[in-house]
């Protein structure tokens, strides 16, 4: 258990910036209290992987057709493409080599419905989806299993 100090900046949205710079890869817990209180979700699930090299790439790597109003773009660690869009409220998941393979989620409120997709992050088989209609953010297995929502923001628009 490693602790330490730092400066957390207030984003002026309801939101805070808090640097974190991990020592090791590998699955971690990251605890942030303040005054020795935890803040509400802590402690987080934190994945340390190594860093890509994305100037291996060729180009063009995928052409996306088909999609009105797409956002954002994630990549999970077997090559999977994960594109948020807007008009139709939901990701839709490629293969590495541009196949798509399924339509994640639907317009609405509940389980796996969203409200304008925007932003995108995976963190190992954990995918985080910012609302920006919805202002939530949507936690989701790879394989599109529902884990949860959390926070209330004023138009989420990126991880």
């Amino acid at each position: 258990k490693i602790s330490n100090e730092c400066k957390v900046t207030d984003n002026s949205d309801g939101s805070y910036f808090v640097p974190v710079t991990p020592q090791q890869l590998g699955q971690h817990k990251l605890s942030i209290t303040i005054h020795g209180q935890d803040i509400q979700g802590s402690p987080f699930d934190l994945s340390v992987v190594t860093q890509r090299d994305y100037t291996k790439l060729k180009y063009p790597v995928q052409t996306i057709t088909g999609i009105k109003y797409f956002r954002y773009i994630a990549f999970s660690d077997n090559g999977d493409m994960f594109v948020t869009s807007e008009s139709d409220h939901c990701i839709h998941v490629y293969d590495s080599s541009g196949k798509k393979k399924t339509t994640i989620g639907s317009m609405g409120s509940g389980e796996l419905q969203f409200q304008s997709p925007h932003g995108i992050a995976i963190s190992g088989d954990v995918v985080y989806v910012a609302e920006c209609g919805g202002n939530r953010i949507h936690k989701l297995t790879t394989g599109g299993e529902f884990l949860g929502t959390f926070g209330q923001f004023n138009g989420a628009w990126g991880i």
